[in-house]
């Protein structure tokens, strides 16, 4: 089990992690597997980073992460879990649907599988069947053609690649508003089709098309809650990092990443202790990393200008609630997208004033009703917010709070009145409990100019210092974990290991 007490002395590690959010668990495991000596270093009292739950009573609530894909037999989680000898350790049951999408009367039930995802769009918008049809076959043969480029290409097989996928290059610094432009004139339709953008935590005219569609269609094969909570995933990288001779340290944050002459040494951790040793991992905040915890003089200046250009997204706020009122019997739904209006910059200018246009309300309980005490159903209610809004936090908080149970009451008539619980968190909540620059939701901005290849990656420029998580080369919880067992594979690589696991 993690444990407060201080790591063992200097040597004795091969590997550091710093930050247990699932993409550093993941490395973790995955070097611990291979016989790496690792230490994972978390500052708070609990891991899991935004996977780690709270409990309020007899209530379970998983902060930020309610469904996942890729937990189906064959999927990236499912794999990930067999190779790590752990799979037994978390059931998955599927979700009803992908979501449903409310705009004033507008009702859309978006279920899994690409032609019924299209044909739901269709049955709200018939006159647009043409548009609709053509823009998601354009998402779909951009990732056909993605998955066909490997990542790192010389000057002759870029300009080849160029020519022989052009879906994939032509549109690949494209927003999401401009490719729906080409296809689709009907504004509401628009916002229909585009629903889930708050989980990319930017709208159609900012968010990166190429981030979008990777995420719509990895989602729509199918979509996993945890049972029992997505701390039993936590458990589940946890009891495979110890198994293996791993450990994992609460109360340890890291200070300092020791560099001397362009490469890592080890850690200094609050208080002062030293740990040694040749390979750090930063599931941190990459401005965090570098700024506070390395330093910014022994960064090449191209890079720290790279570092400097970067934008991190915007927060969340949070309402956690419990309801005597009978959701499924209402015909709920386990995640609803509700929206005031159906221009979608209209609803992102509202959260970035600190109002509440919008938000994504979940039931986990109607998929799991072992969350919550018997007669309740636990509700959440997940938007986007700024760090620094129109008044001090302290007073803003319970107003935007009376705002977002509003929607639910919207959504539910009656909410109100079983209500049995609430409490919220707000973006200094998440700042202090994870770290991240300014409460950041999903790490930098997902903007064409920040997406896929064009963030950071895995390694840096300092040798032996390596980055995990969505500060790296990933945008969603499943890109966290993958994101974590790439930077080990790589790693693995690097040290001549040639065959290291599952492609994921």
């Amino acid at each position: 089990m993690p444990t407060k007490e201080p790591p063992a002395a200097a040597d004795d590690y091969d590997v550091i992690v710093v930050g247990s959010g699932l993409g550093g668990l993941a490395a973790a495991a995955f070097l611990a597997k291979f016989g790496r000596r690792v230490l994972v270093a978390e500052k708070a009292q609990g891991i899991g980073g935004y996977a780690h739950a709270f409990r309020a009573g007899d209530r379970y609530y998983d902060p930020a992460i309610h469904v996942v894909p890729g937990a189906a037999e064959g999927g990236t989680i499912d794999v990930l879990l067999r190779y790590l000898g752990v799979r037994e350790m978390c059931e998955f049951i599927e979700s009803d649907a992908l979501y449903r999408v409310v705009i004033d009367d507008d009702v859309l039930d978006a279920p899994f599988g690409s032609e019924a995802f299209i044909a739901s769009h269709i049955e709200l918008f018939p006159h647009e069947e043409q548009g609709i049809r053509g823009f998601f076959g354009l998402c779909e043969k951009f990732l056909e053609e993605a998955h066909q480029v490997p990542l790192q290409l010389s000057p002759k097989e870029l300009g080849e690649a160029v020519v022989k996928f052009p879906t994939l290059f032509g549109n690949r610094m494209s927003t999401l508003g401009e490719v729906m432009d080409r296809f689709i004139e009907d504004p509401r339709c628009k916002a229909f089709c585009s629903a889930g953008w708050p989980y990319m935590g930017l709208p159609p005219s900012q968010l990166s098309f190429e981030l979008f569609a990777r995420f719509l269609y990895t989602q729509m094969h199918g979509l996993y809650h945890c049972k029992g909570g997505f701390q039993h995933l936590v458990k589940a990288f946890t009891t495979a990092i110890e198994r293996d001779g791993g450990k994992i340290v609460t109360n340890s944050g890291v200070e300092k990443i020791l560099v001397k002459d362009g490469r890592t040494e080890g850690v200094v951790l609050a208080g002062g202790q030293e740990l040694r040793a040749p390979i750090v991992i930063s599931n941190a905040d990459a401005t965090h990393t570098f700024e506070d915890l390395v330093g910014l003089e022994h960064l090449p200046k191209a890079y720290n200008r790279r570092l400097r250009s970067l934008k991190s997204s915007m927060s969340m706020f949070v309402v956690y609630a419990a309801t005597t009122l009978d959701i499924a019997a209402v015909g709920g739904a386990h995640e609803t997208f509700i929206y005031g209006s159906d221009d979608h910059d209209v609803n992102f200018a509202g959260f970035a004033e600190g109002d509440a246009p919008a938000t994504v309300v979940v039931v986990p309980t109607l998929i799991d009703p072992s969350l919550g005490p018997p007669g309740e159903h636990l509700v959440t209610s997940t938007a986007l917010a700024p760090y620094e809004g129109p008044e001090a936090w302290a007073e803003l908080k319970p107003k935007l709070e009376e705002k977002y149970l509003g929607l639910i009451e919207r959504l539910y008539p009656g909410f109100r009145d079983g209500l049995t619980f609430v409490s919220s968190s707000t973006p200094l909540t998440l700042e202090r409990f994870t770290g991240n620059h300014r409460g950041a939701a999903y790490g930098w901005e997902n903007t064409p100019a920040q997406a896929g290849s064009k963030r950071l990656t895995y390694q840096t420029p300092i040798e032996g210092l390596y980055l995990s998580g969505h500060w790296a080369q990933a945008a969603s919880a499943l890109r966290v974990i993958v994101s974590g067992s790439h930077t080990a594979q790589q790693i693995l690589r690097e040290a001549g290991v040639t065959d290291v696991g599952p492609e994921l």
